[in-house]
C-alpha cells in the first residue's frame, strides 16, 4: 500500500495539518475569512461524509450477505448494520442510518442518480440527500418515471444551495405531488402513532406524555401560540389593549412551560364547564387550512386525491380531511382581490388589516427571511416601501417577517426588493456584510397543494 512506502506522508497527519492551518486562531479572523474557512471546512466534511457513506453501505452489504448470524454485524454482536456503523464511527444511530441509506443510494441510485452524483462529488450534504431518499424512495415505483427523474434533478440542484432541513421539506412536497393518492395513507400512518398518557403519581405530580398527529398539533399549537407568542418574540401590537395583554404575558413570573400548561388546563376547564348542549365550531377557525380550489372541488367531481396543509406542519393533510375540517369549523375565505373583499387599502390605512394578514399568511407561510422557521402567528407585516416614504398598505407591498428579523431589517440596513414576479422578493444585505450586495431569494414557506 502507498502509505507503507518509505518516506510516504501519513495521510492522517497530513489531514490534521490541513485542519490546523484551516482553523488557526479563529478569534483573529475577520468575518469574511471566517465565512470562507467555514465554507472550506463544510466542503471537506461533505467529501469525508461521502466516503463514510460508501463504506457504511458496504458494511451493510456484508451484514446482510449471509443468512442467520453469518453477517458481519451479527458476528460483531450487533443487531443490524446501522448499530455496527454507529459503534465504529462513534456516531448516533440516526446518523449511522443516514450513512447507510445514502451509501446504498450511491451504490444503486434507482432514479435518484443526480442526488447520488452530488453526494459523491461533495456538492450535496449527506443529511440533505437522506431527506430526499426517505421522502422519495417509498414512492419511486408509484410515480411516473419521467416526473420522478425530473424531481430528482430539481432537488439535486436545490440541495447545492439550501440547508438540509429546507431540502427535506422540499422533498416531502415533491413526494406529495408525485404520489397524490398516497397522501391519505401517509396522514393515517401519522395519525395511528398519536397517543397521550398520564403517568402514575410521583410526589404528588403526574407526568403527561404524548405525540400529536399534524391535525391535532395544528389545533394545540395555534392555541398555545396565541398565549405565548408575545413572550417568545411574537409580533408587536399597535392597539393599547393588545399591548397591555402582551406586556402582562411577558412580565408573568411563571416559566414558559408553566404558562403553557396552565393555559391548556384552563382551556380544558372552560370546555368541561360549558353547556353540554352548546355547539362548538361555530366561531372562526383558529387553524388555517390551505388547499387548492381544484382539490377542494374534487369530491364534487368524483376525485378523492389531493393534499392540503396547515400552518404548523410540514406534513400534508388529505383533501378529504381538509374538506371535513372546513365543514366542521366553517370556511375562512382568503380572497386575493375580486368583489368579495377589499384587500388593497392603499394609503387609507397605516397598518395591514386582519383580512390582509390572512392573505399574507396564506401566501408567505410564515417569516420570509431565508432560513427562518417562525410561523405566521409570530410575524409582523412589513411595508416593502416605507409608509413614511409614501408606501401603500397593499398585498403586493407587504411581506411577513418575524419580530427579530423585522427589527434586524430596520436597524441594520437590510432591504427587501421585488423580484421576478408577484409575491416574490429578494433580500439585500447592508454594505458592511457584503460589499457586492448579492440579492438573496426569500422563498415563501407556503406549500403548494
Amino acid at each position: 500500500m502507498t502509505e507503507d512506502r518509505p518516506g510516504a506522508p501519513d495521510p492522517g497527519a497530513a489531514i490534521a495539518d490541513l485542519l490546523r492551518d484551516l482553523v488557526g486562531d479563529p478569534s483573529a479572523l475577520t468575518e469574511t475569512e471566517l465565512r470562507r474557512r467555514l465554507v472550506t471546512a463544510a466542503s471537506l466534511g461533505r467529501r469525508i461524509d461521502a466516503v463514510k457513506a460508501t463504506l457504511a453501505a458496504e458494511a451493510a452489504a456484508r451484514s446482510r450477505r449471509h443468512d442467520g448470524h453469518g453477517g458481519w454485524a451479527a458476528r460483531e454482536g450487533h443487531r443490524n448494520a446501522e448499530s455496527l456503523v454507529r459503534d465504529i464511527c462513534g456516531s448516533s444511530y440516526r446518523e449511522a442510518a443516514a450513512l447507510v441509506r445514502v451509501g446504498e443510494l450511491m451504490t444503486s441510485p434507482a432514479g435518484l442518480g443526480p442526488v447520488a452524483d452530488g453526494v459523491r462529488e461533495g456538492r450535496i450534504d449527506v443529511d440533505a440527500a437522506d431527506g430526499i431518499v426517505r421522502a422519495l424512495a417509498p414512492v419511486a415505483e408509484k410515480a411516473d418515471t419521467v416526473a420522478f427523474v425530473s424531481a430528482a434533478e430539481t432537488l439535486a440542484r436545490e440541495s447545492e444551495s439550501s440547508h438540509a432541513d429546507a431540502v427535506t421539506r422540499m422533498a416531502k412536497s415533491v413526494r406529495d405531488t408525485l404520489d397524490r393518492a398516497g397522501v391519505a395513507d401517509r396522514e393515517q400512518q401519522l395519525r395511528d402513532k398519536r397517543f397521550l398518557t398520564i403517568g402514575p403519581e410521583i410526589d404528588g405530580l403526574r407526568r403527561l406524555s404524548g405525540i400529536l398527529d399534524p391535525e391535532s398539533a395544528a389545533i394545540v399549537i395555534s392555541a398555545v401560540d396565541a398565549v405565548t407568542a408575545p413572550r417568545r418574540g411574537g409580533p408587536r401590537f399597535v392597539d393599547p389593549e393588545q399591548q397591555a395583554r402582551a406586556r402582562a404575558i411577558v412580565d408573568d413570573d411563571r416559566t414558559h412551560g408553566q404558562l403553557v400548561l396552565d393555559s391548556v388546563v384552563e382551556m380544558i376547564r372552560i370546555a368541561g364547564e360549558s353547556d353540554p348542549g352548546r355547539l362548538f365550531g361555530t366561531t372562526r377557525p383558529a387553524v388555517r387550512v390551505t388547499i387548492s380550489l381544484d382539490d377542494l372541488r374534487a369530491e364534487v367531481w368524483g376525485g378523492g386525491d389531493g393534499a392540503a396543509h396547515v400552518e404548523s406542519s410540514a406534513e400534508p393533510l388529505s383533501a378529504a380531511t381538509a374538506r371535513r375540517y372546513l365543514c366542521d369549523t366553517g370556511v375562512l375565505p382568503i380572497v386575493f382581490g375580486g368583489r368579495s373583499e377589499i384587500l388593497d387599502v392603499g394609503r387609507t390605512e397605516r397598518c395591514f388589516t386582519r383580512s390582509q394578514r390572512v392573505a399574507l399568511a396564506a401566501r408567505d407561510g410564515g417569516c420570509r427571511w431565508p432560513g427562518c422557521e417562525r410561523p405566521p402567528s409570530w410575524t409582523e407585516a412589513h411595508h416593502i416601501d416605507p409608509w413614511s416614504a409614501g408606501g401603500r398598505t397593499d398585498l403586493a407591498d407587504g411581506i411577513l417577517l418575524c419580530r427579530h428579523h423585522h427589527m434586524l431589517l430596520h436597524n441594520n440596513g437590510w432591504s427587501v426588493v421585488r423580484s421576478r414576479g408577484p409575491g416574490e422578493f429578494d433580500l439585500v444585505p447592508p454594505h458592511d456584510i457584503d460589499p457586492l450586495k448579492p440579492a438573496r431569494p426569500m422563498p415563501a414557506r407556503r406549500r403548494r397543494t
